[in-house]
């Protein structure tokens, strides 16, 4: 009998009588319902054989209604894989056909590219036919496995019950046993469907099998057909002849074809709505630029707005045809990419030069030096999409290039003479006429293709130095627009330095659709890319290249930030000393650089075990060879941190007497007087004696030196002295000029006059006043400056002989 709990009828203590009343009928209620509840179980008893049999049994009861279920749902994947095997057979015998023909086609088109690359999108066309045929058999095959793993789980859990049902001596053995055997019925059912699926499915995965190793094989031997495409001297077939050759090529071109544009109303209609889709976003974004021109300077806002229209138009059609060209089957519609291909190129050599144009107002009246290019390059990619004969192209090539050549030399002979083009533009002019011969000559040797990729690499190399200075000047100049180098000169300099490597980043997009328009070049720049390059102990690919090239653009920004920020150092902190900032730049920008030489070996995979072994061997003789190096180094961190001489001080050294105007790590810069620099080296300085006239203060004391005629008043020579003195402005009061009588000269009484001046550099001009003043007081007082005198004396008197005739 199962123990009650009062616990649930008692409720909790009230305050006063009325809680006792509650509590006491709380507690009759209780009694009562005890004993009247093994009357109840009494009753129930004649018809349970336990207490829990009841619910046990409506367990088995919903067990058995799930079990069911189960049987009903294999029963009708049985059903559907039965009607779908019979599509799936029919589908895989077509796909089967279509397969061997494919492959004859491969086995016999070895060598020409352009029919492996249609070959290659006929596979992935045909794989995903098959996956399209086989994926409802393949869910019908993954439902049943899951099902099949439910009544796994269903077994082993009925085997734990039955243990716990023989501990219990549980009278629904039957029902157990029931259950167990239509369990064990629905596994073997499930098994056998599974199994049935798998050998259906079988011929489908096997053929898939050999659909990726076709494909694999295709893309895998991509890269080095392209290579011999462009690099061989002439195709297939080259030695039939030429009426053979043209038919052989006209019956390939429908099969290329079938995969360059759409083939029916349905891809027609999906295009269209790709390239309305992209062409809506290039609308929004091209008014966002729009709108955001406006904070470019002036003189190239309205050059933007009025220029830049048609070449971003022309771009965003570009992009939108490219869009389209991606189709739902992830095949690439190649017509359409070689024309948005086109467009994007167009657009982006018009963009190129409206910058140029911008940046050098002088070239507004000048033609595009990527306008002649653009021709003969748009011709040769046609060329290679259609890929004629190795014969027939070289013919055609040979002749385009003529056309361009003689076009390059009519106008250069109808330019004026006295027009002088920029440095790049001339230097466009000039790769130009070298590229259009050394392309022609590729032709006349039967490299025609090499050629037209010459050409092309041609174009894209100007395309990106003339669109990279451009940018270069843009950026430098917004950042000077919205950096102020006064107010915020550590933002102009991290815009500044981040400028040049985003210039040219953006340049090299230039690129980027060729690879949709020159075939073969996207395997090729894979191939290059991937490739891995061994020089000695370094190895590297070109993703460390690039690492690199990001490093050295990020150490010269950190460079240029530290030196910025030393040069306002001295406005933020009064204390620092001006001259202590030029070394430490210079220390600072080799320390960067020493540091990025370091990690630039470590990522080229240098070994500096090695390298420490092959530096401690030559330590020796670099010491002594470089021994005067090393000593001027040592005297210059001497001489910055020592502070025995800074710049701007007056000081005499080494024979050289002038002002500090640089204090390097190797040398001392002196500006003379002769407004001569002399480099004096640092340990020099530090060996020798040296003098220092400033490095107290400015002040400076000179010495003038009379001499009067004897018989003067010295009293009055004592006061003129001191009067001439007292009236210089840059003579100072204190210390006091002093006159001293210095000596009974030969001739004269000499007098030195003692002065200060308040500053070195205006020595000169006061010395020189001084004694204009002093020369001035002399004749107005009558004081005489004697000059040197010589008495003879001769005793006795002689004549001279007369001299002979």
């Amino acid at each position: 009998m199962p123990v009650l709990s009062l616990t649930p009828f008692i409720r909790p203590e009230g305050p006063g009588k009325g809680g006792d009343r509650a509590e006491k009928f709380f507690a009759m209620f209780a009694l009562l319902f005890c004993l009247l509840s093994p009357l109840s179980a009494g009753a129930a008893a004649p018809d349970q054989d336990a207490p829990g049999d009841s619910g046990l049994s409506r367990m088995w009861s919903a067990r058995a209604g799930d079990l069911a279920a189960l049987t009903d749902e294999a029963e009708n994947l049985r059903k559907r894989a039965e009607e779908l095997g019979k599509d799936l057979g029919s589908g895989l015998r077509n796909t089967r056909l279509r397969f061997s023909k494919l492959s004859g086609l491969f086995q016999a088109s070895r060598g020409r590219p352009a029919e492996q690359l249609a070959l290659a999108r006929q596979m992935h066309s045909l794989r995903k036919a098959l996956m399209d045929n086989i994926a409802p058999m393949e869910e019908i095959a993954l439902a049943v496995r899951q099902r099949l793993e439910e009544v796994a789980g269903l077994q082993k859990d009925m085997g734990g019950a039955v243990k716990d049902s023989v501990a219990e001596g549980a009278a629904w053995v039957s029902e157990r046993e029931a259950y167990t055997s239509a369990l064990s019925a629905a596994s073997r059912k499930f098994a056998i469907l599974a199994e049935r699926l798998d050998i259906l499915l079988a011929p489908a995965k096997t053929l898939l099998g050999r659909i990726d190793r076709s494909i694999e094989d295709i893309e895998g031997s991509l890269v080095d057909i392209w290579q011999n495409y462009y690099l061989s001297p002439a195709g297939p077939g080259v030695s039939a002849p030429v009426p053979a050759m043209l038919a052989d090529w006209l019956s390939s071109v429908p099969s290329r074809l079938s995969f360059a544009y759409p083939q029916s109303a349905e891809e027609w209609q999906d295009a269209g709505k790709t390239f309305l889709f992209y062409g809506f976003i290039m609308a929004v974004l091209g008014f966002i630029g729009a709108r955001g021109v406006f904070i470019l300077p002036l003189r190239w806002r309205g050059a933007c707005l009025r220029r830049l229209v048609r070449a971003l138009v022309c771009m965003g059609l570009g992009l939108g045809v490219l869009a389209a060209a991606d189709n739902q089957h992830g095949v690439l519609y190649y017509g359409f990419a070689l024309l948005g291909g086109m467009l994007l190129v167009a657009g982006t050599a018009s963009l190129t030069w409206r910058l140029r144009v911008a940046v050098r107002p002088e070239l507004a009246s000048a033609s595009s030096p990527l306008t002649p290019l653009l021709p003969p390059s748009f011709f040769g990619v046609f060329l290679l999409f259609s890929d004629p004969p190795a014969r027939v192209l070289g013919i055609l090539w040979a002749a385009a290039m003529l056309l361009f050549l003689a076009h390059a030399f009519f106008s250069r002979k109808d330019r004026k003479g006295g027009e002088k083009l920029p440095m790049l533009e001339a230097f466009v002019h000039i790769c130009s006429v070298w590229f259009g011969l050394a392309s022609l000559l590729a032709a006349g040797l039967g490299y025609a293709r090499l050629g037209v990729l010459l050409f092309i690499l041609l174009f894209t190399l100007i395309n990106c130095l003339s669109l990279g200075s451009s940018l270069m000047s843009i950026f430098a100049a917004l950042a000077g627009r919205v950096f102020d180098a006064q107010d915020r000169p550590i933002g102009n300099a991290v815009a500044q330095a981040a400028s040049v490597p985003l210039a040219w980043l953006l340049s090299l997009l230039c690129a980027v659709p060729w690879f949709w328009v020159a075939p073969g070049a996207r395997h090729i720049l894979q191939q290059f890319l991937s490739a891995s390059y061994t020089v000695g102990e370094a190895s590297f690919d070109f993703s460390r290249l690039l690492l690199i090239v990001l490093l050295f653009f990020l150490f010269r920004s950190f460079i240029r930030l530290g030196k910025t920020s030393l040069e306002h150092l001295p406005a933020r902190l009064p204390n620092i000393e001006p001259g202590v900032i030029p070394p430490l730049g210079t220390m600072l920008r080799y320390g960067f650089w020493a540091l990025f030489a370091v990690v630039a070996l470590a990522l080229l995979g240098v070994d500096f075990t090695s390298l420490a072994v092959v530096a401690g061997g030559l330590s020796v003789g670099i010491g002594f060879g470089m021994q005067n190096l090393f000593n001027n180094l040592v005297s210059g961190l001497m001489l910055i941190f020592g502070r025995t001489i800074l710049v701007g001080d007056y000081v005499e050294v080494a024979g050289a007497t002038g002002t500090v105007r640089a204090i390097n790590i190797r040398s001392t810069t002196i500006e003379t007087a002769e407004r001569a620099m002399v480099f004096v080296p640092n340990s020099a300085i530090m060996a020798g004696q040296f003098t220092n006239w400033t490095r107290n203060n400015r002040m400076v004391r000179r010495t003038v030196t009379v001499g009067v005629a004897y018989g003067s008043d010295t009293a009055l020579v004592e006061n003129l002295l001191l009067a001439a003195a007292r009236a210089q402005p840059r003579v100072l009061a204190f210390p006091s000029p002093v006159v001293l009588f210095t000596d009974f000269g030969a001739n004269s009484l000499d007098f030195t006059l003692n002065v200060f001046i308040d500053d070195l550099d205006n020595a000169g001009p006061a010395l020189s006043a001084l004694r204009f003043s002093i020369e001035r007081l002399f004749a107005e007082n009558g004081i005489d400056i004697p000059f040197p005198q010589l008495t003879l004396h001769m005793p006795g008197q002689r004549t001279l002989p007369a001299s002979p005739r």
